[in-house]
């Protein structure tokens, strides 16, 4: 699978590195649902901001893991092989967003291209409950390069 390995973006002028790791996995529902699941770190100044790597092994559930990607579809003819969708769980900010994506930016070099982007509607907090920063932890808009499978 072109997607499943470790994945890099640096951006030298803001002395920021982003690191993704992604594998198979299955998400279960009414169907038997193939995904990738995958941990991510991120650095500025090489000072470590956020690190999930410790559970790229674990056996949690696919929607439980910091990263969930797949592109399923009940109808089969808007299957998209070249762009998947993403569940991002920023661990820092403890917030979740179902609305962001992954795309094959290029083969050969191995390069893709992530998005993160807020779920859409009215936030409803309970009394006493921390209010969450806007936007995410890590950057929202990256073409990363393929290091290892």
């Amino acid at each position: 699978d072109f997607f499943v390995g470790t994945w890099i973006y640096t951006n030298e002028v803001t002395n920021e590195e982003f690191i993704l790791k992604l594998r198979k996995s299955v998400y279960l529902t009414r169907y038997e649902i193939a995904c990738l699941v995958g941990t991510y770190m991120y650095k500025v100044n090489g000072d470590v901001v956020i690190n999930t790597m410790d559970e790229f092994d674990s056996d949690k559930y696919a929607l439980d893991m910091p990263v969930m990607a797949t592109n399923f579809v009940l109808d089969r003819s808007l299957l998209n092989s070249q762009k998947l969708r993403i569940m991002f769980d920023d661990r820092k900010y403890n917030k979740y967003t179902m609305s962001s994506s992954l795309e094959i930016v290029s083969v050969s070099p191995a390069k893709i291209h992530w998005v993160l982007t807020e779920d859409e509607g009215d936030i409803v907090y309970l009394p006493g409950e921390t209010i969450k920063p806007n936007g995410f932890s890590v950057p929202l808009n990256m073409v990363l390069t393929k290091v290892s499978e």
